[in-house]
């Protein structure tokens, strides 16, 4: 495979199928929040915006926060360097379809699943939001990557056609991933251990903190977050969340360095989480009253019963619409996006980061967290697709190459959705690969079906 950067993603089915929700806690670090506030250091002293909006760092540096758009673009436009402008590709065809009335992409193709079976617009995924991050990653991109919108040298209909078949693909995987579940943060969906609270470890046996590489994000035992997101299911386990072993024994819950599980059998009658008026507690899960862990709840809770393990360091579950999972996959997100851990002088990155504000190693919750950049989850997921699905040949088969011969061939068939699904689900374009077939085949090809037909190419 050739690839300009290793981004490794954890993308199964089942990693959005049982939900988490909650607030981030940003202890140790001096970064600025997305709000424009700044986060304490763990001196407790807070560093003070300078007259540019940068933000002072104890190395006697500074980092400015990346230009946005306020007031919010109008329908037709997108956000550059901090103005609205007009267009997005220069090809008016693409243009029309991307930029166009976005309510149709937010009731056909962004929809997810209630536990009832039915269905509604993600309140998580906006096409609006998705059309930014493209703009992004095709205007901006990361270092020499631009994301791929057609052969600049084809004509508008040839390139138009391709633009969105690449579009479509990426839009079938984030169905079937994520948008179905409305999820961005990963939810603790492993039965297997009773749900267990150290399932943020990494489910299945899995050790996200043990996906090491050269770019990885240092481990950090004095991190402290909780999702964002999570599922609806009657008794849908509480948040991920990640915390010091010395935080959750001095609040009394941990059991010789155990924590424990969530009882999903357990009511929560009178159900005071679906009173009006309630909402998700702003503390971190750990710490929220029972049966009041995240709105709506009717039943479930912790149990802290020494069942499961700490969770000091567990920061690294999957976020975003193709669920970035690990601390090498953060790091090299926090390289080239963000404000960077690295010596530049052994990993180097042409031009400015498209988010020098941000720390994704210190804060990877910012990808779901973030109210300044809502693309960030979508950005995520293209910097994977970029890397490791448009760059992708293996064996004589090329993506582009496939691609431009499915649109050559009149959008036909199967072939080209299924060898893409297999590169995002298992790994290879040939699946089953060693680890197996591809989960959800059917609804991916439904899924790639539905966008091309919203898109006008069906």
């Amino acid at each position: 495979m050739r690839s300009h950067l290793l981004l490794l993603a954890l993308v199964c089915t089942a990693c959005s199928t049982t939900g988490s929700m909650g607030s981030t806690s940003d202890a140790g670090s001096d970064r600025p929040r997305r709000d424009g506030s700044t986060v304490p250091r763990e001196d407790g002293a807070v560093p003070e915006p300078l007259a540019d909006g940068a933000v002072a760092r104890e190395d006697g540096g500074s980092v400015t926060p990346a230009p946005s758009c306020d007031p919010a673009c109008a329908v037709g436009q997108v956000c550059r360097d901090g103005r609205c402008e007009d267009g997005l590709s220069g090809v008016s065809s693409l243009d029309d379809v991307l930029l166009g009335d976005p309510t149709r992409f937010d009731t056909e193709v962004l929809i997810s699943q209630d536990p009832d079976l039915s269905w509604r617009p993600s309140t998580i995924y906006k096409w609006r939001d998705f059309v930014q991050a493209v703009a992004t990653m095709h205007g901006s991109g990361i270092g020499d990557m631009r994301l791929w919108l057609g052969d600049e040298d084809a004509s508008d209909e040839v390139r138009t056609r391709q633009a969105l078949v690449n579009l479509a693909a990426f839009l079938a995987q984030a169905m079937k991933e994520t948008i179905r579940y409305d999820a961005c943060d990963e939810n603790n969906w492993d039965s297997t251990n009773n749900y267990a609270i150290s399932n943020a470890c990494g489910q299945l046996g899995q050790d996200y903190g043990s996906y090491d590489c050269e770019m990885a994000c240092p481990r950090n035992p004095a991190m402290a977050m909780t999702a964002v997101t999570h599922a609806k299911w009657y008794g849908a386990p509480g948040p991920l969340f990640c915390a010091p072993n010395a935080t959750l024994e001095a609040a009394g819950l941990m059991r010789d360095g155990r924590t424990g599980r969530w009882n999903y059998s357990h009511d929560c009658y009178p159900y005071p989480a679906t009173e009006a008026g309630f909402s998700t507690p702003d503390e971190p899960a750990w710490s929220r009253a029972e049966c009041q862990v995240y709105e709506g709840q009717r039943a479930g809770r912790w149990e802290w019963d020494g069942s499961g393990g700490s969770v000091e360091g567990c920061c690294w579950w999957g976020r975003g619409v193709i669920q970035t999972t690990g601390r090498c996959n953060f790091g090299t997100l926090n390289h080239f996006l963000g404000r960077s851990h690295l010596d530049e002088t052994r990993f180097p990155r042409s031009g400015a980061p498209l988010y020098p504000d941000l720390d994704f190693c210190a804060d990877p919750e910012s990808i779901c967290s973030s109210t300044a950049y809502p693309e960030l989850k979508w950005i995520a997921g293209l910097f994977y697709w970029m890397s490791s699905v448009e760059a992708y040949e293996e064996d004589g088969w090329s993506y582009r190459d496939q691609l431009r011969a499915y649109v050559d061939g009149g959008l036909v068939g199967n072939a080209f959705i299924d060898a893409v699904s297999g590169i995002v689900n298992r790994g290879c374009h040939n699946p089953p690969c060693a680890s197996g077939p591809v989960d959800g085949l059917e609804d991916r090809r439904a899924n790639f079906e539905t966008v091309l037909r919203t898109m006008g190419l069906r």
